[in-house]
């Protein structure tokens, strides 16, 4: 059946539809013919290895994508929120079919759109080639941007890992709050560690020092990524994951001690 996008979703999608120069009609055709799907906290949306046969973008809630390595272990891909696509990330195998490269799974209530791989490749191919070649040029520079993010990352300290996705937390799940950025999305250590690529005694270890040098406090249940400190900083500034990363924000100090929340 066709539900109607919510708003924002559907705005955020429809942006990033748009700024891939994919022309307002075929837009509007996959907002306004679509299905879509509810899952439970902790529902598998997909796994590694199945078809790919159908897109994804979140309505509503929080979808985790991550890629199992055959060790048993995982590293966290993105944590995706309304009007993010997943499940875009596969591969051809030895049949010559479309696979997922990652698996997805709620984190909280979510409302999940679909549309097939089939319908979306009827709609470009209704458009006319100096369009088609300017739709794939963008696309192809979103993807190099990701990819660049990722060398960027692989470059850096698990410190630095950490505070920068906790800074991308802040910026996606932040509230304002008198000592600085209030996470309303509550991070387990284990869910940390699968981001970074770490251990979850290693982001235990980092998190105690982070509290210790001031740069987040604990407030309950929550996390607050405190003002004055380089993740706050890094959490109201950055312009997106996309750019290069620089974890020397302008108006953080260099070093040393920070006060704590009180």
């Amino acid at each position: 059946m066709n539900i109607p996008t919510t708003p924002e979703a559907g705005n955020q999608f429809e942006a990033q539809l748009l700024s891939w120069k994919v022309p307002p009609e075929i837009v509007r055709e996959i907002l306004e013919y679509h299905s879509n799907l509810n899952y439970a906290p902790g529902a598998m949306i997909f796994c590694q290895g199945a078809p790919a046969d159908i897109i994804f973008w979140v309505v509503k809630g929080l979808v985790k994508e991550s890629c199992p390595s055959p060790n048993g272990s995982r590293i966290m891909v993105r944590l995706a929120t309304a009007g993010d696509v997943i499940g875009v990330a596969d591969q051809l195998n030895e049949k010559g079919q479309w696979i997922r490269r990652f698996e997805a799974q709620a984190l909280s209530k979510c409302v999940v759109a679909m549309i097939t791989r089939q319908r979306v490749r009827e709609l470009l191919t209704s458009l006319d080639s100096a369009t088609l070649l300017e739709v794939s040029e963008r696309m192809n520079s979103a993807w190099s941007g990701w990819v660049h993010y990722y060398a960027s990352f692989l470059g850096m300290s698990f410190r630095e890992r950490l505070e920068l996705m906790l800074a991308q937390l802040g910026r996606k799940f932040g509230a304002p709050d008198d000592d600085g950025i209030a996470l309303t999305f509550e991070p387990a250590h284990g869910d940390l560690a699968e981001m970074i690529g770490c251990s979850r005694p290693m982001v235990s270890r980092l998190m105690a020092d982070l509290i210790e040098q001031g740069e987040i406090a604990r407030r309950g249940r929550l996390y607050i990524l405190l003002k004055g400190g380089t993740i706050a900083a890094i959490a109201r500034n950055s312009a997106g994951l996309t750019a290069p990363v620089d974890l020397r924000a302008p108006d953080a100090a260099p070093s040393g001690r920070r006060r704590r929340a009180a």
